[in-house]
């Protein structure tokens, strides 16, 4: 038996950064513990900048 599918996907692409920090980076950054946040791009690269090693993984709405 041969199966076709037709999917259609609608949402938003997230990606989900990684990383091992300190509380007092989390502190220094305002960046509240359990919560997801979205940033703009200047927060993204200014953070990225200072994360060190990190792992991104793709998520968002579309692909949950």
């Amino acid at each position: 038996m041969t199966k076709t599918y037709q999917i259609v996907g609608i949402g938003n692409a997230i990606v989900d950064v990684l990383s091992h920090c300190d509380e007092s980076f989390l502190n220094d950054h305002a960046i509240q513990k359990g919560i997801m946040q979205l940033i703009d791009m200047e927060r993204a690269v200014s953070l990225y900048g200072k994360i060190g090693p990190a792992l991104e993984i793709s998520g968002g709405s579309c692909a949950n």
